[in-house]
């Protein structure tokens, strides 16, 4: 029987190095569960429809899966950024055909980012590498250029997604330096991104790949 993508990259992802009591989901944007939607996004466009969605269900399974058994699908606050329960810490992404959320305790996890993409064509990767990986000479890490690309997107995306709630600062690619590790990437802030988290500040990037797409988890 063939695998859906949401499940090969589950099951990729299975068996992470993850916080204590964290809950990670990954669904089809074409789930078929519906939930309350917030007005702007019940006049937004089908597919944002659909992308919020799955990744509200995501969610409310990552919570579940780490002990809230009566969570809900979180909320949106007037960002549009996820009102996790009390106490809690989460991040939600879409890409490609896909949604993914992790959820943990804030006592385990200070900040936590997840990003999905669908890898991107070798033209589109030519194209956005000089954007989106200055720091970086392509090849160095030994993989196409459009894995390359595709995979620090995804982890500069999950930096900013974990930072975003804290400091509520946009921030160019060049804002964060990446570098190769065996399973992951590392990051360098490249400037102060506010009074807690000063330029040299170093993350470290799980990733996985399965089904076309990146799937990145950082915490701290």
């Amino acid at each position: 029987m063939t695998r859906m993508p949401a499940e090969l990259l589950a099951a990729a992802l299975r068996g992470l190095h993850l916080p204590p009591g964290a809950g990670l989901a990954v669904v089809p944007l074409a789930a078929t569960e519906q939930i309350t939607l917030p007005a702007r996004i019940r006049a937004s466009a089908p597919r944002r429809r659909a992308s919020f969605t799955a990744g509200r269900l995501a969610a409310r399974t990552a919570l579940r899966r780490a002990g809230l058994a009566e969570a809900e699908a979180p909320g949106m606050d007037a960002d549009g950024l996820p009102v996790w329960p009390a106490g809690w810490r989460g991040s939600i992404s879409h890409g490609g055909s896909l949604a993914a959320a992790i959820a943990a305790p804030a006592g385990t996890a200070r900040l936590i980012g997840l990003d999905i993409e669908r890898l991107v064509t070798p033209e589109t990767a030519r194209r956005l590498a000089p954007d989106v990986m200055p720091e970086l000479p392509p090849g160095r890490s030994g993989l196409s250029l459009h894995h390359e690309v595709t995979r620090v997107f995804s982890a500069k995306e999950a930096l900013f997604k974990a930072l975003y709630p804290a400091t509520r600062q946009f921030r160019a690619f060049s804002a964060a330096h990446a570098d190769w590790l065996p399973e992951g990437m590392a990051l360098t802030l490249a400037e102060d991104w506010g009074p807690d988290w000063a330029a040299g500040a170093r993350f470290e990037a799980i990733q996985r790949v399965a089904a076309d797409h990146v799937a990145t988890i950082l915490w701290r």
